[in-house]
């Protein structure tokens, strides 16, 4: 706490030093301040985002949701020019300023005519401020929560992960991919990239890896929690639907870059398996082709990193606009590189139901990754309000790591203080190298004054590769460590590939009945077909006799002289016949034909109603060829389960608006919910402590969900939401620890499930002031809460041939917590010439979850206690074109715990670490 406590102070005085030298900064020339409200000439509505700007320059403001504006200048006589989509461009020539006074005007913008063709509107609406999506929000007849790049940069988020972490309701558990939403984990919430859907790179999960999109390329993020008629029906938990960057000037040029340094790394010794490197560019190919050959690539031994171990991030971002007659093109570009250093201590530990400890384990871990990313867009503006919109993204992420795990183990129910316990020594040296490709092709086409037609469609390739990961398991046998030889597979080096195509395509023709109400029909047609290809080849060393190996010289014993020698053989999960080197093998194919009807109408002047409907008929075939079914005599022989189920989906959504700022909103809906192809095909899968393997008959589960919200909109940015909801899924679908002889997961049905909980979401300025001095000085609260309550029964069911003998007959959900707390303070100034700061501090916390369920009969739940954070941000801009930024991250750096409670009531540590502070200084110029 001491440590704690004297990182707060140093920060909290750094905190105050830039304040103070802030606002010394700000204080000077001679100002005054153009203010004012724009609203349409014909039906008086107030132009919200309308731009307001002095004529040749980027001086200026958008109108916030009541349409007001103000920006500071200097004294003098301008030209004031107003812009806003389907009006005609308003200017006010003359506009004289003194200093230190207001001047206050009221702008009234006509209707764009149609015959007046020199009136050319040039600009497009910037999707990425917080007004700008708190308008969307609040015009939406469905529900909908987003989050935007102006947002994501003053919270400091990252990547979309750290994103949509900040939506109330969704949060992280450690060492799971991916995000929880409302206690629902992976297999119950999709993906979605400009509202096509993505494929996987993990044969683990269901969706790609949110980490993967870095801030560089999101617009903004959507968080569909509700289901309706136009995202595909495989989801309960929610739709994270990720808005990819555009270009909404002119033109823009941009370079940014940071260092950063982790307080728990910079001073550790940090190891690298060997091939790999600091681009994370690997060679994927199995390089054995004759278990007599021993011909890998790489050492046994990892290698240690020199140099600084500091985190360099570097992005480049520019587009240009394009007249051709009366069209416009927009291009886009962005390419960015990223590093990440982490070291981990901590304790891991296998513990018994009546608190014996099977297995203790001192550990050191260092994790290392390093991504690019590419993205390019082109968009064709033509006419009235068309569109033809190109969109590709590359994205390489790689991941390494090297633990070494020291300690006591032992074999079957001892303690390790029986003397039977042996002290042993594991290292496992592992990298995840994941590509994603992205094509897509989006159009939006007005076909008259009524009736427009989108069509959209994607083409994704998805890599996920493990290319050798290397086990190694050695025993201490007084002298010095003696290789393991209980199991082949205790030392083994694994080689798997992944790759999975994603086609889809969207279609839908929409009939508006008149410009004054919601009025509208839709019909539409979305296909998706996902196939995907796995394959796997795991090398065991079978050593007859225990023989002495060197820690740090494993490759004396590992080598082609043993295999020669007759010390050790090399051996797969095949054996040592005639297939041993063919893989092992899954495929997966699945094709989704949907229809989609959605009727949107006014009932009266505040209620409207959104009754949508969707008919999936869904086929998925899986694959197999593994040796699984001869070690598990309840997997069936025969290598291929198809599914065919349709599903009717009818959606519904209801708006009230009480008023002009209150609203009531109603949501209800059905899903439902596939196994995915890992989850049904009977691959071993093998880690350190556990292994897993899929379920050919488990079941589709089916999800219904109802939400209630009320919201206030108070002014620009300002919110308080409340919201309510049930859902309730038939046939749930867990991983769990199945009745074996080994320590073994499989997928399993156990029963229906029920989860409901209140949220509660604030956005507040606590004060806003504008005077000679500064444009404008504020500081801004946000809070979003959850509360969660989940049930979901635990019962061997008789549709499948696997026994699940759970400790408890209930439990709350796998990953929920029942309590999610976000929260943030910023502090903004802003002056002229770019002269700006912005500074926040972030802290999130969520409560104990269950992290595995409590199986077989006996041992209780996992648990992962809950933990705060805490981030400072703060960005200063010097001018229009230059500003620094300074984040310190995980600034308590609490410790990341499992728990298990024994029968003495008890709680035993299963793992614990932590991640360190990590701070990083960086700049952004723009051209």
């Amino acid at each position: 706490m001491t440590f704690v406590a004297n990182n707060l102070l140093m920060h909290s005085k750094f905190i105050l030093t830039v304040l103070f030298a802030s606002m010394a900064y700000f204080s000077f020339g001679q100002k005054g301040i153009i203010s004012g409200h724009v609203k349409e000439k014909l039906s008086g509505e107030d132009a919200i985002g309308a731009n307001v700007v002095i004529d040749g320059t980027s001086i200026g403001s958008t109108t916030d949701i009541s349409g007001n504006f103000s920006f500071t200048v200097d004294a003098g006589t301008y030209r004031l020019t107003t812009t806003y989509i389907g009006f005609q461009k308003l200017t006010v020539d003359s506009l004289i300023v003194k200093a230190g006074e207001e001047v206050k005007i009221e702008l009234q913008l006509d209707s764009e005519d149609k015959q007046l063709q020199e009136v050319v509107i040039t600009g497009t609406a910037d999707k990425t401020s917080e007004s700008f999506l708190l308008v969307e929000r609040k015009n939406a007849v469905e529900f909908i929560q987003n989050i935007g790049a102006i947002e994501l940069s003053r919270k400091g988020v990252s990547n979309a992960e750290a994103a949509v972490t900040q939506v109330t309701g969704v949060s992280k558990q450690e060492g799971v991919k991916n995000v929880f939403v409302r206690g629902l984990g992976d297999r119950y919430n999709s993906t979605s990239l400009n509202n096509l859907p993505l494929p996987s790179e993990d044969p683990e999960y269901k969706n790609i890896t949110l980490d993967f999109f870095s801030s560089d390329i999101i617009n903004s993020i959507d968080v569909n929690k509700t289901f309706g008629a136009n995202i595909f029906g495989d989801v309960t938990g929610a739709n994270v639907n990720i808005i990819s960057k555009k270009l909404f000037e002119d033109k823009e040029f941009k370079v940014s870059a940071s260092l950063g340094v982790n307080s728990q790394t910079v001073s550790q010794d940090f190891y690298r398996a060997d091939g790999t490197n600091f681009l994370g560019t690997t060679n994927r190919n199995v390089p054995i082709s004759n278990l007599r050959d021993y011909s890998f690539d790489h050492s046994f031994q990892p290698s240690k990193v020199s140099g600084p171990l500091t985190n360099l991030n570097l992005s480049l971002s520019g587009g240009k606009t394009f007249s051709v007659g009366q069209n416009t093109i927009r291009t886009f570009l962005v390419a960015a590189m990223g590093n990440d250093y982490l070291f981990k201590k901590g304790q891991v530990r296998q513990v018994s139901p009546t608190g014996g400890i099977r297995q203790d384990f001192n550990y050191s871990k260092s994790d290392y990754n390093a991504s690019q990313i590419a993205l390019a867009s082109v968009a064709y503006e033509f006419g009235e309000g068309n569109s033809i919109y190109y969109n590709a993204i590359y994205i390489h992420d790689n991941k390494q790591s090297v633990g070494n795990y020291e300690g006591f183990t032992v074999n079957g129910n001892d303690d390790i203080t029986d003397p039977n316990a042996y002290k042993s020594f594991v290292r496992r040296q592992q990298q995840n190298n994941n590509s994603l490709l992205v094509n897509q092709l989006i159009s939006a086409i007005n076909l008259s004054q009524n009736l427009k037609l989108d069509v959209g469609g994607s083409f994704n390739v998805a890599h996920g590769d493990e290319p050798d990961r290397r086990s190694s398991f050695y025993v201490f046998d007084g002298d010095g460590y003696r290789v393991n030889t209980n199991s082949p597979a205790f030392n083994h080096r694994f080689y798997s590939s992944l790759k999975e195509n994603d086609i889809a395509a969207n279609a839908s023709l929409t009939y508006k009945f008149d410009e004054e109400s919601n009025n509208k029909i839709t019909i539409g047609y979305n296909l998706r077909n996902t196939s995907r290809d796995f394959e796997a080849t795991q090398f065991n060393f079978d050593f007859p006799t225990a023989v002495s190996v060197s820690v740090n010289d494993p490759d004396a014993l590992f080598n082609q002289q043993s295999i020669d020698n007759g010390t050790f053989e090399m051996e797969t999960g095949r054996g040592t016949g005639s297939k041993a080197l063919n893989p092992f093998t899954y495929t997966g194919d699945r094709t989704i034909h949907a229809a989609i009807a959605n009727v949107v109408f006014d009932v009266t002047s505040r209620l409207t109603v959104n009754v949508g409907a969707r008919y999936e008929k869904i086929r998925q075939e899986v694959g197999w060829d593994t040796n699984l079914d001869e070690r598990n005599p309840n997997i069936r022989n025969d290598n291929t389960e198809v599914r065919e189920p349709s599903y009717f989906l009818p959606s519904l959504n209801i708006k009230y608006s009480i008023s002009d700022d209150n609203i009531v909103r109603l949501a209800s809906s059905k899903s439902y919910t596939m196994p995915q192809f890992k989850e049904v095909a009977p691959f071993y899968y093998e880690d350190v402590n556990v292994s897993s393997f899929g379920n050919p008959k488990l079941l589709p589960a089916e999800n219904f969900n109802v939400d209630l919200r009320y919201e206030h909109y108070f002014a620009n940015k300002e919110l308080i939401a409340v919201t309510v909801f049930y859902k309730k899924i038939e046939n749930a679908i867990n991983r769990v620890q199945v009745a074996s002889a080994a320590n073994e997961l499989s997928y399993v049905n156990t029963g229906n499930a029920d989860a409901a909980g209140v949220e509660l979401e604030v956005r507040k300025g606590l004060y806003s002031t504008i005077n000679k001095n500064d444009k404008n000085t504020s500081l801004d609260v946000g809070l979003n809460v959850s509360y969660l309550y989940s049930k979901q029964d635990l019962k061997d069911v008789s549709t499948d041939d696997l026994a699940f003998q759970p400790t408890n007959k209930t439990s709350a959900l796998e990953g929920a917590s029942p309590w999610l707390v976000n929260s943030d303070v910023t502090f903004n100034t802003q002056g002229q010439k770019g002269r700006s700061l912005t500074t926040a501090l972030v802290f999130n916390f969520f409560s104990d979850r269950i992290y595995s369920i409590g199986a077989p009969v006996g041992n209780q739940h996992i648990y992962e206690n809950g933990i705060p954070r805490l981030d400072f941000i703060s960005k200063l801009g010097l001018s229009e074109k230059l500003s620094l930024s300074l984040n310190v991250r995980n600034i308590l750096n609490p410790n990341y715990r499992l728990t298990k409670k024994i029968d003495s009531g008890a709680n035993e540590i299963i793992s614990d670490y932590r991640k360190g502070i990590t701070t990083s200084l960086g700049f952004t110029y723009k051209f």
